[in-house]
């Protein structure tokens, strides 16, 4: 099984809006001002700090637009140009060195990794859909560990847990390295930055960033920008420090969430937590699940829905704006 926080997020929030987007693939057709103008932003951060160049800064802007942007937002291209270029003014030099990797720097960076962990049903589904495995649950043997990747029942290889996502760049200053994370925002308060610890989306990226560099990471430098309709942007950092022992915290947490996401495919269980459905507004399946049968929901998925497979090492979904 492969997570990211993007797909625990859901799971925690809704599991059947788990299954809608992450099994069933289905998304919206439409992607909102907020996300898009996230992504944008990250495009534009990233050139600046692999280039120091302005220009490709704004090109990478204009190449990297996303089509379908409503029109009728404040979040447009020509504010997402001044913001960045406001961005530049405020930080025209660093205090803090981007890590360098084998093939250049440390930008943007994906990826995915082995937990070392197990998941503990022995239950296994191939492409075809053929079920092999003996269906017994390993937790029932007392012996078991979960860094064990066989069934101690029957022998078979268990499900392994691998982790991933994609950080903004990892960065050195004052002889320690710290995951560097951009989060654009319209509520850049004096809280704003008490939501990152603890925070699942920064443990796990100081605990991928660990385990790529083969250092210690002390934790994230969360880089704030506030974006307004009328008002300027306004630019604030915090560094959120994560101890080793809150690492494997997450880590614990994250593996508890996945054994329930293996029960809930083996049963086909995916049950609604209907606090969530209009806790934030509305859920975007809401249109879905306030119909009651399953040849409306599947239709209005098909008009105003699309299929996309979600994929954790690229921007789509993944939180660049907190709202």
């Amino acid at each position: 099984m492969i997570v990211d926080n993007f797909a625990l997020s859901i799971y925690q929030s809704c599991p059947s809006k788990y299954d809608l987007r992450i099994i069933q693939q289905w998304t919206t057709r439409r992607k909102s001002a907020a996300l898009g103008f996230g992504g944008a932003f990250h495009l534009g951060l990233a050139e600046w700090y692999k280039t120091g160049s302005r220009q490709e800064m704004l090109k990478a802007i204009q190449e990297g637009w996303p089509d379908g942007m409503p029109v009728d937002d404040f979040r447009s291209k020509a504010k997402c140009v001044e913001a960045l270029i406001a961005y530049t003014k405020e930080y025209p030099a660093e205090n803090f060195t981007v890590v360098d990797g084998p093939d250049g720097k440390l930008i943007e960076v994906s990826f995915t990794l082995p937990t070392g962990l197990y998941l503990p049903l022995c239950y296994h589904v191939d492409e075809n859909g053929i079920i092999s495995g003996c269906g017994n649950d390993a937790r029932m043997d007392r012996s078991w560990d979960p860094t064990i990747g066989a069934c101690p029942n029957c022998g078979l290889p268990l499900e392994d847990l691998q982790y991933g996502g994609i950080f903004d760049g990892l960065v050195e200053f004052s002889g320690a390295l710290y995951v560097f994370e951009h989060k654009t925002t319209s509520r850049l308060g004096d809280r704003f930055f008490d939501q990152f610890r603890p925070n699942n989306q920064v443990s796990g990226y100081v605990w991928g960033a660990s385990k790529l560099s083969g250092k210690q990471i002390g934790g994230a430098l969360i880089n704030a920008i506030g974006i307004y309709k009328s008002s300027p942007t306004k630019f604030k950092r915090q560094v959120t420090m994560r101890a080793p022992e809150e690492i494997n915290e997450w880590l614990g947490s994250v593996y508890n969430t996945c054994v329930s996401i293996q029960q809930a495919k083996v049963t086909g269980s995916f049950p609604m937590h209907t606090g969530s459905c209009t806790m934030y507004g509305r859920c975007e399946y809401h249109a879905v699940h306030s119909l009651p049968y399953a040849k409306q929901r599947l239709a209005i998925l098909e008009q105003d829905y699309q299929l996309s497979e979600w994929n954790h090492e690229a921007r789509d979904e993944d939180s660049t704006e907190d709202e």
